[in-house]
């Protein structure tokens, strides 16, 4: 579902016409796709050339462990989101822990924080030591994490720091960050979302971190089937997803409409699983 909006001449004038649109259409397809692939980090590009499988996990609390564990096979590579949730089976499971993962990890509006990395809640421990035991990639929307302090928190109220939240940074994970290889930058402004109908009148109106991630992989999934010169292309699987106001994450700066509206006809190689 790559933005096909293209500002395309009358396909309907003479053959060698038609045929030069639809290069010119493929071509763009193409390299969209390649921008995708491209955006990710290295060694999440390395795991979908060889995993079989993307399962991408809402934070949904009526995900259970026993439902990861019927789910899970030894071809996925798995996408988590923000503060996400089992850490602790994703660490210690033996399957689910030698399994790639990418994380994605929201901007909070325009401030210096991310969701789910310090000073805001977070599973700095498991993330550390999920990179002893498989390939990590870390994603962070708009810009580089900063490595901000409590008191640069916008709206410290809504999440206030405790005695147990981790403040600090490990050296292998400042490492992680640091690395163009497992860490990369998402704008939510990407050109895969370049169709995405925002409110002009909510600042940092963007698409759900879900759907950004799911438009990206994707595109990115194309580009893999391109230069595996396949015929069947990566599976998508989506669990948790809810398409109805059933959670407490349904921020009104999120084109909810849109995003249900398209997840209700997915492509051939995705599978949407809901839970509640």
């Amino acid at each position: 579902m790559l933005n096909t909006s293209l500002n395309m001449p009358d396909l309907l004038s003479d053959k060698s016409t038609n045929n030069d649109n639809s290069s010119c259409f493929d071509l763009a397809i193409h390299s969209e796709a390649a921008v995708a692939f491209d955006s990710l980090p290295s060694v999440i590009q390395d795991a979908l050339a060889q995993q079989k499988r993307i399962v991408c996990i809402a934070n949904n609390p009526s995900i259970d462990r026993s439902s990861l564990e019927v789910l899970l096979q030894p071809t996925d590579m798995l996408v988590l989101f923000n503060d996400f949730i089992h850490a602790d089976f994703f660490v210690n499971h033996p399957l689910a822990r030698a399994l790639p993962k990418l994380l994605f990890f929201r901007q909070m509006g325009d401030s210096k924080l991310h969701f789910g990395l310090p000073p805001r809640s977070n599973k700095v421990t498991a993330i550390n030591e999920m990179a002893k035991h498989a390939p990590l990639g870390l994603l962070s929307s708009n810009v580089h994490y900063q490595f901000p302090l409590p008191d640069e928190d916008p709206s410290p109220h809504d999440d206030p720091v405790t005695a147990s939240r981790i403040l600090t940074i490990p050296e292998a994970l400042k490492h992680l960050l640091n690395s163009d290889e497992h860490c990369r930058v998402l704008s939510e402004r990407h050109p895969v979302v370049a169709d995405y109908p925002h409110f002009s009148d909510i600042h940092s109106s963007a698409p759900s971190s879900g759907f950004l991630l799911y438009r990206l992989l994707l595109a990115a999934r194309m580009h893999v089937q391109q230069l595996q010169n396949s015929t069947v292309p990566l599976q998508i699987v989506m669990i948790g997803f809810n398409d109805e106001d059933k959670t407490e994450h349904f921020w009104q700066g999120h084109n909810w409409k849109f995003e249900r509206q398209e997840m209700a006809k997915v492509p051939y190689g995705v599978d949407v699983i809901r839970q509640y």
